[in-house]
């Protein structure tokens, strides 16, 4: 994991929501959006290449990172909501490059379906529309029950790490930080936002709304989201490009990410200006 030189964070209250996020860089607008269980800091290496270019904003989902925790639970949608308000605060309502992974995927389509206008384009890593399935929402509610009755284990982060990461990572200096960090989470206090996905509604049906550019970035090896679903859904987004990563898992932002900085890159010089 790697350590900021300098702390450029801070929080801003918006709509009714506070979310922690960090500003970097200057030129046209890019937001980052993190998984579930992970914080802003996981696109750090990502952030230190499109800085150079872009306004890069990272954000943390609430209860994780520097977001405090939501009180009462919600909705994507309702997330999607505030973070379009947030959006339009700091970027003057200028359309930004929204980059999600996972969780973060799963939030920058529902805003690009609700407030096209602040949309130029849209990186989805690691993520899908559908519904959670029966067969990995119940053990995911289970161990959002077990974290908070009985706290966190290294047992129970070592789980979340072999979900995450690709099992030929899993021994690396950054897994290890990043099993570390998972072991410190709180259940109370990511509650509300694994219920939010874990209890997510289906947008697949509407996918074809989405007419700004993609970049869909998938690893061959993801266990949380299979390489079919991923392929199920591109071909209902009018304007996609697929590209699969070998031997990666569900978190390539971590695993590779200068590969992942090359290809986001590219990307966002073929948009038109």
């Amino acid at each position: 994991m790697d350590v900021r030189e300098e702390d450029t964070r801070r929080a801003i209250d918006v709509a009714g929501w506070s979310f922690g996020i960090d500003t970097r860089g200057t030129g046209p607008p890019v937001i980052l959006m993190h998984g579930l269980l992970t914080d802003s800091r996981v696109w750090d290496p990502i952030t230190r290449v499109l800085e150079r270019s872009h306004t890069v904003i990272s954000v943390d989902a609430p209860g994780h990172g520097h977001s405090p925790a939501r009180t009462s639970p919600f909705t994507l949608e309702e997330e999607a909501d505030a973070l379009a308000a947030l959006a339009k605060e700091l970027t003057n309502g200028e359309p930004a490059i929204w980059i999600g992974h996972s969780m973060g995927g799963m939030k920058a389509m529902r805003v690009a379906l609700a407030h096209s206008s602040l949309a130029r384009a849209l990186v989805l890593i690691s993520t899908q529309p559908y519904v959670e399935p029966v067969h990995s929402a119940a053990p995911f509610e289970a161990l959002v029950e077990t974290m908070k009755s009985d706290g966190m284990t290294r047992d129970l982060a070592d789980v979340i790490a072999r979900l995450n990461f690709h099992r030929s990572f899993l021994g690396t200096p950054v897994a290890q930080s990043w099993i570390e960090h998972f072991s410190t989470l709180d259940g109370h206090e990511v509650e509300h936002t694994c219920h939010a996905v874990y209890r997510r509604g289906d947008i697949s049906e509407r996918l074809g709304e989405i007419t700004v550019p993609c970049l869909v970035i998938h690893g061959s090896d993801d266990v949380p989201i299979r390489v079919r679903v991923v392929h199920a859904y591109t071909e209902l987004l009018p304007d996609v490009r697929l590209v699969e990563l070998p031997e990666t898992g569900h978190t390539p932002i971590c695993e590779h990410p200068a590969k992942v900085a090359e290809i986001i890159g590219e990307f966002l010089r073929s948009l038109p200006r």
